[in-house]
């Protein structure tokens, strides 16, 4: 087979050897390999696909409700901010390692082999259950227009169906696909928000012009789980749109899976990581901050679409205040958008934990046969599995399985984010300290943020906080609800005897400052050209 420049990378030491090859990019001994036809429109995109979806079109009603719009201003301003941080501490290993298998091989080289297989098994399971939650989330909006029970089992098996062929066409086709729904997406956003802009400033039919009323009237919810005194009451419900904050931006360290199949990957990592930290987190934000001035925490509509979790855009609070305001045919328009949103995260999960199963068999942490590529570039046995765990979406079709198989899935994945946000900041910190230890300077980094060292230590710290106290509510709930409880936590031991696991049986060290491999893997972006 004929190489092209998109296929083939130049590595570089820093002792000036320079070596020229498909197989440096991406060996798989089958003949086959991963292809650098990933633009950097693309790239930017994709990220942003996968992380505005149904946690803003849905979610953030949920989030009101509990935190009051104050408090679900100031939860989603701090997770954004945090998650900022994490972004540009993998943004700076990424952009000086495109050629690594994203924060799998970095938390191998720079913190513990065991602590990689953790990592990679980890990020894999969460993303392989978020497809599922996705999948759910898509045949539960459809019975807004189709109530009909018994046809749900055949709308996941359409979606399901969808979602394999997309990812089966290559990454060249895969990326096109999530570029046209992302851009949809930030549209959609984009006009949610100017519409509720107008109907705050008493432009829709109803004339009412609500300003910052309901900031005045209940900034925060007093009454969260009738806990008394209120002002214990209003931290708990803050801390609640914490969680829910973190569903909603989980996803974004996915940018790290695309590394290698994207064309000219230093300067697209850079700025995908630049990007999608203002795109997302302004987004978001702006939503959130609208969304409050608009709908008040205690609108009954509000309460009674979180209490049932329709999962439609009924629950959806751009809905709530559309309809409040009079106007009368938009909400059909928001539920396409957010069936549109979650058929795209879904592709974009599917894709995620079928690189993150490939990029584990590469470095011998899974069976070797998941690291076989197809001509074009599909590692067809990771996805192969990874889409039969996406047949748990089947489980929305028993009695009121929807919602509750989306609920209990969106907690595990929630928590895995965190847990992986955690393993960035513990890896970025090894980095930098093997870094100084070897006498490398952070000048010589083609992409460093301002706020390192500090930002990853101030992510380790407050999401080991979160997660801590994750599932605080059950303890709260009589009787004590086992089944809340367990997906709140379940991803905890389960990261725990994976690292314990590897370490026993590989007798794997921690690896020395001093041995770090810091500066090797270079990577001249300067001979990777795209096509397109």
């Amino acid at each position: 087979m004929s190489s092209s420049p998109v296929d083939i990378e130049k590595k570089a030491s820093h002792s000036g050897e320079n070596i020229v090859t498909e197989e440096d990019v991406v060996p798989t001994g089958d003949g086959g390999h991963m292809h650098r036809s990933l633009k950097g429109r693309q790239v930017s995109m994709i990220a942003i696909a996968g992380t505005l979806g149904t946690g803003l079109f849905l979610g953030s009603g949920k989030a009101l409700a509990n935190g009051g719009p104050v408090g679900a201003l100031l939860g989603y301003l701090l997770v954004g901010v945090l998650v900022g941080l994490m972004m540009y501490s993998l943004g700076e290993m990424m952009v000086w390692d495109p050629s690594a298998g994203g924060f799998i091989e970095f938390s191998s080289r720079y913190v513990d082999p065991a602590m990689g297989f953790a990592m990679g098994w980890q990020f894999w399971f969460q993303a392989v259950m978020t497809t599922p939650v996705e999948i759910v989330a898509a045949s539960i909006v459809i019975s807004f227009w189709d109530h009909a029970e018994n046809h749900k089992a055949l709308y996941i098996a359409v979606i399901l169906i969808g979602i394999i062929l997309v990812n089966l066409a290559g990454v060249k086709y895969f990326g096109e696909f999530e570029f046209v729904f992302a851009f949809i997406k930030i549209i959609a956003v984009i006009g949610l928000i100017i519409a509720c802009l107008v109907i705050d400033l008493g432009g829709a039919p109803d004339r009412d012009r609500r300003g910052f009323r309901f900031w005045r009237e209940e900034p925060f919810n007093n009454h969260f789980f009738q806990v008394e005194p209120p002002s214990k009451a209003r931290f708990l419900g803050f801390w609640a749109v914490l969680t829910q904050a973190a569903f909603s931006y989980g996803g974004m360290e996915g940018l790290a899976m695309i590394c290698l199949e994207a064309a000219n990957p230093r300067v697209s990592m850079r700025t995908a990581v630049r990007a999608i930290f203002y795109r997302i987190v302004l987004l978001y934000v702006f939503a959130i901050l609208l969304i409050g001035m608009c709908l008040k925490r205690s609108d009954q509509r509000l309460l009674q679409a979180n209490q049932e979790d329709s999962g439609t855009a009924a629950e959806s609070p751009f809905v709530i205040i559309i309809t409040n305001a009079g106007i009368k045919v938009l909400p059909h328009i928001i539920n396409a958008v957010v069936l549109t949103s979650a058929f795209s995260s879904a592709n974009e999960f599917l894709y995620s934990s079928s690189r993150s199963l490939f990029m584990l068999a590469q470095e011998g942490k899974a069976p070797r046969i998941l690291a076989k590529v197809t001509k074009n570039g599909v590692p067809v046995f990771a996805l192969a599995v990874c889409a039969l765990f996406a047949l748990l979406g089947f489980l929305a079709c028993g009695k009121q399985g929807a919602n509750d198989a989306f609920n209990w899935l969106a907690n595990i994945t929630t928590l895995g984010s965190m847990i992986t946000w955690c393993g960035i900041a513990v890896a970025h910190i090894r980095w930098y300290r093997g870094m100084r230890v070897q006498g490398l300077s952070r000048d010589e980094l083609p992409f460093k943020s301002w706020t390192q060292p500090y930002g990853a230590w101030v992510v380790l710290i407050s999401f080991s906080i979160i997660i801590f106290f994750n599932g605080y509510t059950t303890f709260m709930s009589d009787p004590f609800d086992w089944r809340s409880f367990l997906s709140d936590y379940i991803n905890i031991p389960f990261f725990v005897i994976l690292y314990i696991g590897w370490k026993f049986v590989k007798r794997t060290k921690f690896v020395s400052l001093v041995e770090m491999d810091c500066s090797t893997h270079y990577v001249e972006d300067s001979v990777v050209y795209s096509k397109y």
